[in-house]
This record gives C-alpha cells, sequence and structure tokens, in this order.
C-alpha cells in the first residue's frame, strides 16, 4: 500500500470515528431529555406511552372524526388527514402523523379541510397524536441532524466528483430514515454508492430525491426583485405553469431581467394577473387594428389594458415621421373594417 492510500484510509476512518461520536452525543442527549420531560408528562393525569411503541402502532380512534390538512415546511404542500374530533385541535397545532417514510411531525394549516374530489375519510390516515413536549425535542434534534447530513452530503458528492448540488435534508421523528434533496444529473449507479456512503455515516435509511430549479430555490428562499419575500417561501405550495405568451398578453417587456426569476425561470408571479387581462382585452380593439377616432382615422399601436384605453398612431399609413400618437379612451374609438 503506497502513501497516497495510506492517506486516504486515515481520513476516512477519522470521518467515520466524527459521525460515530456525533451520533454518541445525539443520543445521550436525547436520553437525558426525555427522562427530564417523562417525568413532567407523568404528573398529568394522561399515560404517556414509549415513543418507540406509538410509532409501530395506527391509533385506532372512536368517535367522529374531521379532516385535517398538515404541512411538514412553512409553505409547504398540505397533505390531509384525520383526527378525532375531542382532539380540538387548531390551525398551528403540532401533531404527529404517519407517512410512508415513518412518522414524523407536522403543523396543522387547515381544520375541518375540504377533501379533494374522490377522497373519502376512509382513505385518509389517522393522526398518532398531538405533539408532546418530547415529540417536539426530537424534531429539532432531527433538524439538527439533517444540517449534519447536508454537510456530509457534500463532502461524499466532492469525494465522488459528482455532478449534483445537495441543499437540504429531512429527518422522520425518529431518526430512522431522512430524505436528501438535491439537483443535477448523474447515473444511477452513481448515485447508489452515493446513497450508500451516506446512509452508513449517518447510520439511517437514506432516499435520494432530485428536485427541479423552482423547488431548489424555495427551500432557499430570500427575496425577489419586488423585494417581498420570494412567493414560493411565503405561501405558494405548488407550482403552475408560466408561459411567455402570459408575458405577452400583459405587455411587460421581454428581456429576461424582467420575466425570470432567482431560480432562473420564469416568476411565478406572472401568472397571478393573466386571466384578468385576458378578460379585459376581449373588449379592447386589437393590436394593428384600424380605429376612428375625435383625430382622424388612425392604427392601435399599444394597449392599455388596466386602464382601458388604446394608443393611436394617426394617420395609420405613410411616412413614420408624419405620424403622431394619441392616448383614448376604448370606448371612444370605433373599429372600421
Amino acid at each position: 500500500m503506497d502513501e497516497t492510500e495510506s492517506i486516504i484510509l486515515d481520513e476516512a476512518k477519522l470521518e467515520d470515528d466524527e459521525a460515530e461520536t456525533w451520533s454518541d452525543e445525539i443520543e445521550t442527549w436525547l436520553e437525558d431529555v426525555q427522562e427530564e420531560l417523562l417525568d413532567t408528562l407523568t404528573a398529568s393525569d394522561e399515560t404517556t406511552t414509549d415513543a418507540e411503541e406509538a410509532s409501530s402502532k395506527q391509533p385506532a380512534w372512536s368517535g367522529p372524526m374531521t379532516p385535517i390538512g398538515v404541512r411538514f415546511q412553512p409553505a409547504g404542500k398540505i397533505y390531509h388527514f384525520v383526527a378525532p374530533e375531542d382532539m380540538g385541535l387548531k390551525k398551528g397545532d403540532w401533531v404527529v402523523v404517519e407517512t410512508v417514510y415513518g412518522e414524523q411531525a407536522g403543523q396543522v394549516s387547515v381544520v375541518n379541510a375540504q377533501l379533494p374530489e374522490g377522497i373519502t375519510l376512509k382513505r385518509l390516515k389517522a393522526v398518532v397524536r398531538q405533539a408532546t413536549p418530547l415529540d417536539m425535542a426530537r424534531f429539532q434534534l432531527m433538524r439538527e441532524r439533517a444540517a449534519r447530513m447536508v454537510e456530509v452530503a457534500k463532502e461524499e458528492v466532492k469525494a465522488q466528483k459528482l455532478d449534483v448540488k445537495v441543499f437540504a435534508a429531512e429527518f422522520t421523528l425518529d431518526g430512522g430514515s431522512a430524505i436528501v434533496f438535491m439537483k443535477g444529473n448523474t447515473g444511477k449507479k452513481d448515485l447508489t454508492n452515493f446513497r450508500r456512503r451516506l446512509a452508513g455515516r449517518m447510520n439511517c435509511r437514506v432516499e435520494i430525491k432530485a428536485v427541479g430549479p423552482r423547488d431548489h430555490a424555495k427551500t432557499l428562499c430570500g427575496y425577489g426583485v419586488c423585494g417581498e419575500e420570494r412567493c414560493c417561501c411565503r405561501f405558494l405550495t405548488e407550482f403552475q405553469a408560466v408561459s411567455i405568451k402570459m408575458a405577452k398578453d400583459q405587455a411587460i417587456s421581454m428581456a429576461p431581467t424582467d420575466i425570470t426569476g432567482m431560480c432562473g425561470r420564469l416568476r411565478c408571479c406572472l401568472a397571478y394577473e393573466h386571466e384578468v387581462y385576458k378578460e379585459e382585452a376581449k373588449s379592447l380593439p386589437r393590436l394593428k387594428a384600424r380605429v376612428q377616432t375625435e383625430k382622424g382615422l388612425g392604427r392601435v399601436i399599444d394597449l392599455d389594458i388596466l386602464k382601458a384605453e388604446v394608443i393611436v398612431e394617426i394617420p395609420p399609413d405613410g411616412p413614420r415621421v408624419e405620424r403622431e400618437r394619441f392616448r383614448f379612451p376604448a370606448d371612444e374609438v370605433k373599429v372600421v373594417s
């Protein structure tokens, strides 16, 4: 074995030792917190069950149930569950629910939610329990562990020379499973090796999820050119299709800096008022239409849709230097054939 290989093996051993030390620190801290919180909880009339036992069972609630909407991210997609009405959940409460990845803590965003078409209460999973102080302690711990996961993932990306960018991670409440979010292109074989290395270093099951530039920008958050916090991380739960035609219909400049967002895609806000512009434009003359005005015959060269006004060039033909431009209310001009 040459000197270079020896150095690489030593570095790998140090990384594994560091990951093991981090894991030991987490478990020690959690055990201490768990003992203190359990002492507090046992003083109440309710009996607190062990977290691992609760996670392995789906609760059998009795009585009337109500649909609720739960978010796992501040402006994330809303997922529907059912909860007993006597649980008394309110908007903003934290609950523990069972997902395909395992138990996760989420925040109630809608009470008495309206279910999507074709979905009934029987098809929804029930809330496991309202989040306890112990659950919230675990939740905060897993957020810190997720930040460590991102650092480890970036180290592996650099070591394996992958053409990807890791920017976020999420853990289940018990820490047994994690989702790593990334963007970029690489082979399936490379990702498999990458996932196995991460799982070994963090001692958990790992799933790699590739997302697009819009979801990447949503995770990073920040501010847009309008000076407000980005719509995607403030209130947009799902992205809709945005096209160049929307910008043209609203007479917006086609300069890339005017229609492109921080994600490198067309701005989501182009779709907000598009339907209004389309509806109002139906009552206005079309571009290049000939119209009769109080100043004579002219040709429509532009529209101010929100003000219901048209910009007319008079006369409609002839040398451009001889033409003048006038602004008229749409109801004061008449289209001529």
